[in-house]
């Protein structure tokens, strides 16, 4: 059997990882395809609509899946990680401010351009931008696990 053997802490890392890359990957692509757009106004609202819807449906949710497995694996840790560890904490609050970040600029950001505001654009590049960083310093964390 394909899990034989596979403890429930590796499975909860596997969908945790996979739950990241679900609910970054636009951060990334989305402002790339976003600029390349541009000049084609049609387009990019038609995409805004696009990404904005799943945003709601996909990449939100999967972001608070992301939040939710790695509670689980610091639950399941045998205290080898514990929620008093300075680099857990600071990415739980990490993991808080990027959700803040989709709720309150992306999302909002998107269903503006959708609508055909092009100035809402920036801000949309502006939040996915700070997403990502802030991915590369969780990834950072979980990785060297400082302090």
């Amino acid at each position: 059997m394909l899990l034989a053997g596979v403890t429930v802490s590796q499975l909860l890392l596997i969908l945790h990882i996979l739950a990241v890359i679900v609910a970054f990957a636009p951060a990334v692509v989305s402002p790339l395809t976003a600029s390349r757009l541009q000049g084609e106004q049609g387009a990019l609202r038609s995409f805004s609509t696009a990404s904005g819807a799943n945003t709601r449906s996909v990449y939100l949710p999967a972001l608070v899946v992301v939040g939710v497995l790695g509670f689980a694996m610091v639950g399941v840790s045998d205290d080898r990680f514990k929620f008093s560890d300075p680099w857990v904490s600071a990415a739980a609050l990490l993991w808080l401010i990027i959700a803040a970040v989709v709720g309150a600029v992306i999302m909002p950001a998107e269903r503006l351009v959708g609508a055909g505001d092009a100035d809402a654009a920036s801000k949309l590049r502006l939040g996915s931008g700070v997403v990502t960083l802030l991915l590369v310093v969780v990834l950072f964390l979980m990785v060297v696990k400082p302090g």
